[in-house]
């Protein structure tokens, strides 16, 4: 059961790998296959002439969320973001220099360039409507990488990066919520501080994304967004904003998922 339990997890949830790389080539296919194919207000698109009749559906997407999510860490972005749409994973994961990467990762923040897998061949985890959630997933990194400056994302505690993108990106739902309550009565859940210590492969393995977004939905609904997007911008000072001590943040969580009353 438990092993089933963490399978559906990982098919439900959108998982990404969020890296920043360096001039990511195609291999295998000319380099000039993803050509400039459809701008909207805020964002430009790139694609195979195969992959254009999605790129309606992914600019709807994108926009409709760009307001509320850049409204909400307090910014502006002064420029067309880049979102390259790959043909399948084993280009997409090419051009992150990952050839060897599992199926769920199906996009990437590559500094102020987004890259997603196409919702038309998303493999064998996702699906076309998940992949819609993947994009706006990864552009939550890279509107909190402009909201900390020069401070970038990437030294975000995983479970407050990965949670957050997660959250705004609408990737939870009751059954996640259940699966991380379920995983509980096996054995205890990682602390904070010992999520943020794993690779992002044992991160996804072992159902890390699950236990993030619901750390962040507790902190949301129990504190307000304005702390969090704080703590987004300060993490040292989780303490300071909360007023309360780490280790009583987590006991509350664990409350708040198992509905109980939160001391």
């Amino acid at each position: 059961m438990e092993t089933k339990i963490k399978l559906n997890v990982v098919h439900i949830l959108a998982i990404v790998l969020c890296v920043f790389l360096t001039n990511p080539k195609l291999v295998g296919q000319n380099s000039d296959s993803l050509n400039f194919s459809k701008e909207s207000q805020h964002f430009k698109f790139y694609s195979t002439n195969d992959d254009m009749i999605v790129l309606d559906s992914i600019a709807k997407t994108l926009e409709r969320n760009y307001a509320r999510i850049t409204n909400h860490l307090g910014i502006q972005i002064d420029k067309k973001i880049n979102v390259k749409v790959f043909p399948n994973l084993k280009t997409f994961h090419i051009a992150m220099n990952y050839p060897d990467a599992p199926d769920w990762v199906v996009g990437s923040c590559n500094g102020d360039e987004l890259m997603m897998v196409s919702p038309l061949n998303p493999g064998s985890v996702h699906t076309y409507a998940s992949l819609l959630q993947v994009i706006v997933h990864e552009f939550v990194h890279m509107a909190v990488s402009y909201s900390r400056g020069d401070k970038g994302w990437t030294v975000l505690p995983r479970w407050l990066s990965e949670g957050y993108a997660q959250y705004e990106a609408g990737q939870i739902n009751d059954y996640i919520r259940k699966s991380v309550v379920a995983s509980l009565k096996e054995k205890a859940p990682p602390t904070w501080a010992q999520l943020d210590t794993l690779s992002a492969m044992e991160f996804g393995n072992m159902n890390g994304y699950g236990l993030s977004v619901t750390i962040v939905e507790f902190l949301v609904v129990t504190y307000g967004l304005d702390k969090l997007v704080l703590l987004i911008k300060e993490p040292e000072n989780i303490e300071v904003i909360y007023g309360l001590s780490i280790n009583t943040l987590e006991k509350q969580w664990i409350q708040y998922l198992k509905h109980e009353q939160i001391e």
